[in-house]
């Protein structure tokens, strides 16, 4: 197949997605990106891109909120795929998420350990078919690095855990499907069923420990919107409002957008 041509090989992004610039939630000194897109693969390249873009000796570790685990491991013809990926090329990278990373968006979080793209590997989940899967992994990368994975049926489990670890720089990466409750998409119960609001917003608030915790830390935020698995579109958006109204004033994606717990503040 030829490859393709782009007009800017460097200056690309996946289909559909979107992200914005803003101030560090905890330091007016420096800038992250908040990026969003309804296919979750897709954010293996922003965490390429962050990576690169701050030449971080260690990348930073993973946070992830998800219905599923996310966790398949790439296998040989993937690993030979990310091998000969130029991870510098925008082009090169978007294309690669798009049509090899897998279709089902259950791939993208080795495949960037993979390529020591993220560090330690943390989930806060529902899904796992085996209590097995609850299980501590150990992930090897490309490079021989070692890649911590645990996974937390809760918050507070994965709170603990956090503060008490060494980790200094985060990935905060959510999937809006992991506040439904019930979730026939994903094979439980007839109905979508949701968290209430107030518990969205309880879990996320800035003065929460886990949520601190990871501010502080910050360089960047993935969200990934999968409106099928969270019971269709307007159901995917009234979510991303939540979080949206939560944190920032005006909206994501206006003019000046900032963060709201720093407009209190001041």
């Amino acid at each position: 197949m030829p490859k393709i041509k782009f007009r800017n090989p460097y200056s690309l992004k996946p289909p559909g997605s979107i992200y914005e610039i803003l101030e560090h939630p905890g330091n007016s000194s420096i800038a992250i990106e908040l990026a969003v897109f309804q296919e979750h693969r897709y954010a293996f390249f922003y965490w390429s891109k962050w990576l690169s873009k701050n030449k971080l000796i260690n990348p930073p570790c993973l946070v992830t909120f998800d219905w599923h685990q996310d966790l398949c491991y790439p296998c040989e013809g993937e690993k030979e795929i990310l091998k000969n990926l130029d991870i510098t090329n925008q082009g090169d990278v978007s294309v690669c998420c798009w049509a090899n990373l897998a279709g089902n968006n259950d791939g993208h979080i080795l495949a960037a350990a993979f390529l020591n793209l993220i560090g330690n590997i943390y989930v806060l989940c529902r899904q796992a078919t085996l209590e097995t899967d609850w299980d501590d992994e150990e992930f090897v990368d490309l490079y021989g690095n070692k890649h911590l994975i645990k996974k937390f049926k809760d918050e507070k489990l994965m709170s603990e855990y956090l503060i008490n670890s060494n980790e200094a720089n985060v990935y905060f990466d959510i999937d809006l499907d992991y506040f439904t409750i019930k979730n026939p998409y994903n094979g439980i119960g007839k109905k979508f069923t949701y968290m209430p609001k107030r518990d969205i917003q309880k879990l996320l608030s800035v003065d929460s420990v886990l949520i601190n915790w990871i501010f502080k830390r910050l360089c960047g935020i993935t969200i990934a919107t999968e409106p099928e698995h969270c019971g269709g579109l307007l159901k995917s958006n009234q979510i991303l409002n939540t979080i949206n109204s939560l944190y920032f004033e005006p909206e994501l994606f206006s003019q000046n957008c900032e963060w709201k717990h720093k407009l209190n503040s001041n």
